[in-house]
This record gives structure tokens, sequence and C-alpha cells, in this order.
């Protein structure tokens, strides 16, 4: 006798539903995971290009942050970064590579203000912001909320601009930027 072995039609439809009822509930998460990754990277490239910003101002002019407090700051990102597009009235940019930043002199979310005697003594304390930066890191895309907790990350994120250098504005944005 001849028998063969083989699956059913009921048996390859099972399994194939299983499948599907599993990559329903994994590929949601999966893409969440994958969006955050993409936005925390991003934002380590934002604070990189402000930091490379004030330390190419400080090389090539002799003047760090201190002699661009406030919103003036918006004048050496213009400057220094590699701007597409600015708005001088609400001192907003966008960059080749799709962010937006904003300077602002005042307080930003949990952050406090930008001090108006910002000195290049007294390098990254709480007293010593010269400015604060907005970047979003994907422009107009969604979903433009800002990150306030380390659960969930969103694509705007807040940036203290000290004498010489740039510094996650809180200590949730320390944790995104240098969370693993």
């Amino acid at each position: 006798m001849n028998k063969k072995s083989g699956f059913t039609l009921a048996e390859v439809l099972v399994t194939l539903m299983i499948i599907g009822v599993i990559a329903a509930m994994t590929i949601p998460s999966l893409m969440q995971s994958t969006a955050q990754q993409e936005y925390r990277a991003a934002f380590k490239k934002a604070v990189s290009m402000i930091n490379q910003a004030v330390t190419l101002n400080y090389a090539l002019d002799g003047r760090d942050a201190t002699d661009y407090s406030l919103t003036n700051f918006y004048h050496l990102m213009t400057q220094r970064l590699n701007v597409m597009s600015s708005d001088n009235a609400n001192t907003a940019m966008y960059t080749a590579d799709g962010m937006w930043f904003r300077a602002y002199g005042t307080a930003q979310g949990a952050l406090n203000g930008p001090s108006s005697n910002c000195n290049a003594n007294d390098q990254a304390t709480t007293g010593n912001i010269c400015s604060v930066v907005v970047v979003d890191v994907n422009g107009m895309k969604g979903p433009n909320r800002p990150t306030t907790a380390t659960t969930r990350i969103f694509d705007i994120f807040t940036i203290a601009i000290y004498p010489q250098k740039a510094l996650p504005a809180n200590t949730t944005m320390g944790e995104v930027l240098y969370q693993k």
C-alpha cells in the first residue's frame, strides 16, 4: 500500500491563523520600539551638532556661548549649522537633515531659564545656562510631542547650552540620551 503523509488544509489554515495572531500582537510594539530608538539616535545627533557648533565657534572666533547668551544663541546656530531655512522672528530653523531647532531665552518645561550672568568660569551648573534649545528631531513629521519620560520617547527634546558645551536639559533628557 502507498500511503502519503502530509498536512491537511485545515491544519495549514490553523497554523497560519496562529502565526497571524502572534504577528498582530508583536508588530505594533516592535514598531514603537523602533521609532523610539530612531528618536533617541536623532537626539544624540542634535546634541552633537550643537556641541560642534559651540566648539567650532570657540575655535574660530574665540567666543563661547557666554557671548551669545539668551536668544542671541540663535545667531550662533545659524552661522555654524547647515541651515536650510530660518525664521528670525521665532528664532527657529530647519537644518539640512530635517531637524527643527528653536533657541529660547526663557525657561522651557522643567528647565530653569538661561542665566543673565552666564559666565565661562562656571562651566555646567544649573545657574549657568546661557541658552535653551528645543529640537524636533524629525521636523514636521508627527508625533510632535515633547519627551517627558524615559518609558515613552517622542520627537521633541530640550537641550541646555552652557558656556562651552550643550547637555541634555534635565534628568529625563539625560536618561534618554545615555540609556542603552
